[in-house]
């Protein structure tokens, strides 16, 4: 690396940044809870095609798909506590570049200010089909390393990830951890997962459910016993449920629809929401799959969740609104932000009067 990017990697980590960004012939940009700074500071970024500059950040594969379909996706290790996810691309002005910090050291759910659906997942379950949803860059792959790192150090389990890139290195405590890395491990999502069913695991995590035949297969080995997670960028439990049957076509909806209605155990929407204190706090929505959303998840009626549920304590349902408003009345967030964040505005309302 030479030692301009060097200077731009180290001050996002001094920062605390969560993201860098670089486009040719403009100054570095670093995202510090939430918001964008220039760093003004700093030399133009310049990276052209082909050079050994630009081919260091990525493996032979990585950079083949590159040059075939003009952006792709690598990690590299930065010291022994960070690492970075990026994505290379062409655009209008030139080549880009984003990179996503990455502290190696893995959190608890208490240091990462989690709530206790998170522990009790971890804790709790042995099989079943859990999805952490949201919009990109809010959290959900650091939720799911917390998962796994609680469960390495509280079980005796076989956990196997199927991630594109690698993220969070997890070392073997009481568990057994084998990471897999689409592009130099496997081939594809669904190639590694249908491997995975020989390799007698008993927790799985996929790194993003990016098609029907890894929907499926994340489906089957539910199913079979396994104890599977996965991420979406959907914005709640209603459209996550949606999305995963209208991906298949529509031959095979009522088969997925039976067969998520009975694997389905949860979903938390996550988002990363700023404080008023400058700080970036967790608000979330939590569904967690009963008897009565297994009916509805069958009855093609997913939009009625909230409403079967609402106002049953122990229905395991939080709404993301009642979240946001219960850190407006904490004076953490403003109700302004509140209503940024939310998928239903009128809710905040709502709540508030509570």
């Amino acid at each position: 690396m030479n030692s301009q990017f060097t200077k731009i990697l180290d001050l996002a980590v001094e920062r605390n940044a969560s993201d860098v960004h670089f486009q040719t012939g403009k100054k570095p940009v670093l995202r510090v809870s939430g918001k964008l700074y220039i760093v003004e500071d700093s030399e133009v970024f310049q990276l052209a095609e082909g050079t050994p500059e630009f081919k260091q950040y990525m493996n032979e594969n990585q950079y083949e798909y590159y040059m075939k379909h003009g952006n792709a996706d690598f990690a590299f290790g930065y010291s022994d506590d960070y690492r970075f996810r990026g994505n290379v691309y062409r655009q209008q002005g030139g080549i880009s570049m984003s990179l996503r910090l990455i502290r190696n050291r893995l959190l608890s759910f208490d240091q990462l200010g989690l709530p206790p659906v998170f522990q009790d997942i971890a804790e709790n379950y042995r099989q079943g089909f859990f999805l952490v949803v949201g919009p990109t860059g809010h959290g959900k792959s650091t939720s799911l390393a917390a998962i796994l790192n609680h469960i390495n150090k509280t079980k005796e389990s076989h956990i196997v990830t199927i991630e594109d890139p690698i993220e969070y290195i997890v070392k073997n405590e009481k568990s057994v951890v084998e990471q897999r890395e689409i592009g130099v491990h496997a081939s594809s999502f669904s190639n590694a997962l249908r491997a995975s069913m020989r390799q007698d695991p008993d927790v799985i995590m996929i790194g993003e459910m990016r098609d029907h035949e890894t929907i499926q297969a994340a489906l089957t080995l539910a199913e079979t016993g396994h104890l599977v997670f996965s991420t979406l960028h959907t914005n709640n439990s209603v459209q996550t449920i949606d999305r995963i049957i209208d991906v298949f076509p529509e031959e095979k909806q009522k088969q997925i629809r039976t067969q998520l209605a009975s694997t389905l155990s949860g979903v938390v929407s996550q988002r990363l929401v700023p404080g008023i204190d400058g700080d970036l706090l967790f608000a979330y929505e939590e569904l967690m799959v009963n008897d009565a959303v297994r009916n509805i998840i069958r009855s093609e009626k997913s939009e009625q969740i909230y409403n079967a549920l609402q106002g049953d304590s122990g229905s395991g349902v939080t709404r993301l609104e009642q979240s946001l408003v219960n850190l407006v009345k904490e004076n953490k967030i403003t109700k302004e932000v509140a209503q940024n964040y939310s998928t239903n505005r009128e809710l905040i309302d709502v709540f508030m009067e509570y």
